[in-house]
This record gives structure tokens, sequence and C-alpha cells, in this order.
């Protein structure tokens, strides 16, 4: 089944007829319909459920009547109103395209009849018209339609632990058809009371007198129940509207710089720590400055300091044996005078040889300068090796510097563009307000829930009680052998469909838990706790484990992830239906914490069916999520709110910017 048009003509805000094509692309399933709330988003899912069902759309008509619900829904100032719905559908390998048109009119009395056509390849089929709800169930059954047509507040109702089995009972039920199974069971216990009364003259007064008190409790229980389920209703539909609202205001917090303010105390910290780093820094510089670290940068000086020092100490040594060898030449003339008896004059003469030959011997030139011991170790020291540690060195602490310096202009910065407690301050105070509401509102739904499963359970007990006074009855009446056949056979009915049930829910569990753990995988891509989930056979209710298979307290999860677990396991189910359905999906990321968003986004909206619908308001899509979804988005429309007239109309188009 492929949707390809919807067009609502003045239906709720909708004046005259407004028509959205659907995108019927592979590569691009996507149709983002973007609208602000209250402006007929709702309409739009709703709308899909009336033209399909009619008066079996329960969702839709919340309780009312039908014919009211129909007579409130055409558009102010209207007579009349009609939904169509086109759509293609491969029969006997030929595609079918289909037509479905529900129209009604305004009426004196306040109530509405419908008028159902519909038309296949251009042609009326009155035949069908006639068969629909028949019809339908075979294309897309109703309880199937709950698994790929639904809003935020379904996934939110499966994502709370206090209402999750019973959602997903009721999920299951119609994906297995056992909801037939669930009416017939009700219909043989009518069935069982109905005979009882029949038959209530054969039994005793007392008898009589108790099975009519306990149908007076039922109907009171009953009554009760409902009540209680008002009540529920209410609490989760405020819970769900606070919800939204928080996310509305922790947008307006973030875009207003919430996310800096809150982290201003942490951010002036750094700053402080990184003003400290800088500052041992540059201590280090300074010291690291008044060591050797500036000879390093005059190679020339250091060698001629060490050229110097060479060149002493050679001047030094000559020196010193100059000085030896005249003391040499001394002893010689002395020796040579003595031994040989030589006259003054010709030891004089001997001694001119000898210096004249001591002065032809060649001396190294003398330093320019001499340096001192130290300055010529230095400098050799600093030419052999010194020099490379001391340059890595300093280089290491002005890189180091420069790095802090660096992170101190961009904390500033980013202190800089925090708001002050004044400018953000009543955001902030809107946000505490409404999560003081959520508080409260969360109170509600629990003492609600405690209130509707007392209730619930009180009815179960009173349904007992009235089927146990029926079955005496009957048995009272054992002597008639109609009577006694009646209540063997409604209770042995009623335990083969029991069994049935249990058969068939234990049949198709493992295959239904696979998916849904399959798709579990998909989407929270191992960033969170839970790696899997366990359905109870018995009654349904859901464990979740972790990657060790072990059970996994569900207080742990976030509120994001126990979303994604929810969308987990409608697009788990969705996925067992066995039929090729389009998913459409109102407020798709509205109940979402923003760090949930982008696993939908990425891994879900592209990948939940072959034609995906998607109704965002101005605070869900957008942005970021809206970036990295448009490669799989072939129709954009947005609905536009005209407060003087009214009315919404459609236009192509998402939102702007």
């Amino acid at each position: 089944m492929r949707l390809q048009s919807l067009t609502l003509n003045n239906v709720g805000v909708y004046r005259g007829a407004q028509t959205v094509t659907f995108s019927t692309l592979t590569t691009q399933p996507i149709t983002l319909i973007g609208g602000k709330n209250g402006t007929g988003k709702t309409s739009l899912l709703d709308s899909i459920h009336l033209v399909l069902y009619g008066n079996r759309a329960r969702r839709i008509l919340n309780g009312m009547a039908y014919g009211q619900y129909l007579h409130g829904l055409v558009h102010h100032g209207e007579r009349a109103a009609s939904v169509s719905l086109e759509f293609d559908r491969a029969e006997d390998g030929q595609i079918v395209h289909y037509v479905v048109e529900r129209s009604w009119r305004r009426t004196s009395r306040g109530r509405s009849n419908d008028h159902l056509l519909v038309t296949t390849n251009g042609e009326s089929r009155s035949d069908l018209a006639g068969a629909w709800p028949e019809f339908v169930e075979g294309i897309m059954p109703m309880a199937v339609a709950e698994l790929a047509i639904f809003d935020g507040e379904k996934i939110e109702a499966l994502a709370d632990p206090a209402s999750s089995t019973e959602v997903l009972r009721t999920s299951m039920f119609g994906l297995l058809g056992l909801d037939l199974v669930d009416r017939l069971r009700s219909d043989l216990q009518h069935y069982r009371r109905r005979a009882a009364k029949a038959h209530d003259s054969e039994a005793s007064s007392d008898l009589r007198l108790r099975l009519g008190e306990a149908e007076v409790a039922l109907a009171d229980a009953t009554e009760q129940r409902d009540a209680a389920a008002q009540v529920l209703d209410a609490a989760q539909s405020l819970g769900s509207d606070l919800q939204s609202q928080l996310q509305q205001a922790t947008d307006r917090l973030a875009r207003a710089g919430g996310g800096l303010h809150a982290e201003r105390e942490a951010l002036n910290r750094r700053l402080v720590e990184s003003g400290v780093a800088g500052d041992t820094i540059e201590r280090e510089l300074l010291e690291l400055a008044a060591s050797d670290l500036p000879l390093t940068l005059v190679p020339s000086l250091l060698k001629a300091v060490t050229a110097a020092r060479d060149q002493h100490d050679a001047a030094t040594l000559a020196g010193e044996l100059r000085s030896r060898m005249e003391s040499r030449d001394e002893h010689m003339a002395k020796r040579l005078e003595t031994q040989l008896g030589l006259n003054r004059a010709e030891a004089t003469a001997v001694r001119h040889l000898f210096k004249a030959d001591l002065d032809g011997t060649e001396s190294p030139p003398p330093p320019a300068f001499i340096p001192t011991h130290d300055a010529a170790e230095t400098s050799q020291s600093l030419l052999r090796n010194r020099t490379r540690g001391l340059q890595a060195d300093a280089r290491r602490l002005i890189d180091a510097l420069a790095e802090h310096h660096a992170e101190s202009e961009r904390l500033e910065r980013t202190l800089a563009a925090a708001p002050t407690n004044d400018a953000i301050a009543s955001v902030v105070q809107d946000v505490a307000t409404i999560e003081a509401e959520l508080r409260v509102a969360g109170r509600s739904v629990e003492s609600a829930l405690l209130g509707f499963g007392d209730a619930s359970r009180r009815v179960e007990q009173e349904q007992r009680a009235v089927d146990n006074l029926a079955h005496e009855i009957l048995d009272a009446g054992a002597a008639d052998a109609n009577a006694a056949r009646i209540a063997r056979e409604v209770t042995a009915a009623d335990e083969v469909l029991t069994e049935f049930a249990d058969h068939m829910i234990r049949k198709h569990l493992g295959r239904i838990t696979d998916a849904i753990n399959s798709s579990l995988r998909d989407l929270l891509r191992k960033d969170g706790l839970v790696y899997g989930v366990s359905i109870d056979p018995s009654d349904l209710s859901v464990t979740l484990l972790d990657e060790c298979d072990q059970l996994l307290d569900a207080k742990r999860l976030s509120a994001g992830e126990r979303q994604i677990m929810a969308t987990a396991v409608l697009w788990g189910l969705s996925q067992c239906t066995g039929m090729t359905l389009p998913t459409v999906i109102d407020s798709p990321v509205g109940r979402l914490d923003r760090s949930h968003r982008t696993n939908l986004v990425d891994h879900y909206f592209p990948e939940a069916s072959r034609q995906v619908v998607l109704l965002s308001t101005d605070q869900e899509i957008v942005g970021e999520h809206l970036t990295r979804l448009l490669p799989y988005i072939g129709a954009q429309y947005r609905l536009d709110f005209d407060e003087t007239e009214g009315s919404t109309s459609v236009a192509e188009g998402y939102f702007d910017g």
C-alpha cells in the first residue's frame, strides 16, 4: 500500500480543499509536514483513521458519539465536509489506484451521517463501499494501523513503565488478531448472562436477587472505571502537554544560551586554572631566560670565547716552554763555559747563539681577550650538547604558553557570550515552573493509574461475580438439558479461546521479540544501557536486558532511552505485520530529549518504512536534524494558520530557515 494524496475539505481548521501529495520516491521516501501547535497536524493524522475506519476508529472518537464527532469536525461557517485518501495497491501483479472519500453535512440535530464513496482506477465501486469495513481489514487492519499511524503520545505511553504492558498487550493482540478472540470471549460471557436470565425463573429468588445486585455492582464498577479512565486520560494529556511545553522552554533556554549559563561557574573555574597554569609557564620561561638560554642565541660568540680560551692556553703553554728553554740554555752555557774554559766573550757569544735560536721559534698569538674559566667551560658545554636541550625546553614552554593563552581567550569569549542571570532569569523560571508542574502532573498520573487499576480490578471482580452467578443459575436449571448444554459449552469455548490466545502468543513471541531487539540495536547503536528485551508470554510484561543478558532496572534508563525503546517496540511490531504499509508519525521527536533525536533522524526515519510521513512542529525537525534528513525527503509542506480567518492552508515548502 502506497499513499498518493490526502485531501481535507472544510475539516477542522482546514477551510476549503487542502491537499497533501505524498512522496512515492524509493530513495526519498519521507514526506515532511511542518506545522506549529494548533495548526491542524493532528487533524491530518486523525483524518487517515477517519476515512479508512469511520465509526470504528475508536482512537479518534475518545468516547464521543460518531455522529456528534462528525458534526463538530465541520469547519466553522461551513455546512459540509469531506476527507479523501488516494492510494495504490498491488493486486494480482497490477497496480490498482484507490480513492476513498468520506463526506458528511451538518444537521440541526447536532449529529451527522457520513457517506462513503470508493473508486478503483476511476470506476465507482458501490460493492466495495458496502463491504468496506471487511475489505479494509484485509489491506490495513485497524489494529495494525495503530502500529503504523501514531503520535508522540503512543510512544510516551509505551515508554511509561506503568502503562507499557497494557499498551503492548493491546498492540500484540491486534497484530495477532487476538483482539477478535477477546471480543468473542466477551460475547460468550454476555450470551451466558442472557441465557441465565432466560432461565432465572427456574432459579431461586435468592439467586435472582444476587444476580441483579451483582449486575448493579458491575454497572457501578464499570461507571467508576470509565470515570477513572477519563481522569487518567486527562492527567496523561496534561503530562504530555507539559512535556511538550518543557521541551519548548528548554529549546528557548538553549537558544538564549542556557547551556553556557549553566556552565558559567565551570567556565570561570577553568579560566582561573588556565591563568594559573599560564603564570607557572611564564615563571619557568623567565627562569630559563635567566639561565644560559640567551647564550644559545649567539653561537659565534660562544665559539670566540672557546677559541680565546684555547689561544690563551696555548700562549700560556708557550710561555712556560720558553721559560724552561731559557733555563736550559743558561745551564748549557755555564757548563760549556766551565768545562771548555771559555772566556767571557766566548761565553757571551754562546748565550747570544742560544737566545737567537730561541727567539727564532714561532710563538702563538695572544688572544684578543682572556675569558674566565667558568665562561670558557660554559661556552664549550653549550656548543657541545646543552644548546639543543635548552632550546627544546624553550620551544615546549612557548608552545604550552600559547595554548594556555588561546584557551583563556576562548573561555573569555565563551563567557562573554554567556547570558547574565538577569538576561535569562525569565526563561530559567519558565523551565523551573514547568518542571515543578510536570512533577505534580507525574504524581497525578501515578495516582490516576492506581485509581484506574483499582477500578479495573473491581470491574473484573464484579464481572466474575456476575458470570459465576449466571453459571449458578444455569446449574440450577440443569434439569433443562438446554441450560446444562449452554453452561458446559460456554465454559469449554472460553477455555479453548484462552488456550488458543496463549498458544498464538507463545508461537509468535520469539519472532516479535527478535524484531524488537533488532530495531533496538539499530536505534540505540550501543549508546545506552539497554541491549535487548525479554517479554513474558504469561502477562506480556517487558524485562530489559543489559549487554550480559542480565536484568536491567527500568529506573536506570533516561527518559530518552525509554522513548527510544518504545519506538523500537513499535518499529519491531510493525515489521511483523507482513504488510508493506506507510508509517505516519505526529510529533515524532517532540517528547524526546535532545541527545536522542539524532538517533531517530539517522537510523529510524529513513528506514521506518518504504513510505514515511512526519508531522513536525517548528521545534522538532529543524537545524542540524533537518539537514541530516534532507537527502531522504521527497516532499515538504507547511501548515499556515491565518489568525484573522481562523483557518489553515497547506503550502509547499517547509519552515523558513
